[in-house]
């Protein structure tokens, strides 16, 4: 499962929106974001995700 597909499945609009902005403040360019996006997605980083997605606190950090 590649970045893109975790994100995708955030579905609250608020915190997608979030997750989005703090995401891109870590990438120099469009190209830059789309790498990261095509990135497998590792498990570790999947409870991150996860507590994100369920928090009320800001995403800390690129996925």
């Amino acid at each position: 499962m590649k970045k893109f597909d975790v994100i995708r499945g955030v579905t609250d609009e608020q915190k997608f929106s979030e997750l989005i902005f703090e995401l891109i403040a870590f990438h120099n360019s469009p190209d830059d974001f789309t790498k990261f996006l095509s990135e497998e997605f590792i498990e570790d980083e999947s409870q991150t995700k996860e507590s994100a997605a369920y928090s009320d606190y800001p995403v800390s950090g690129a996925l």
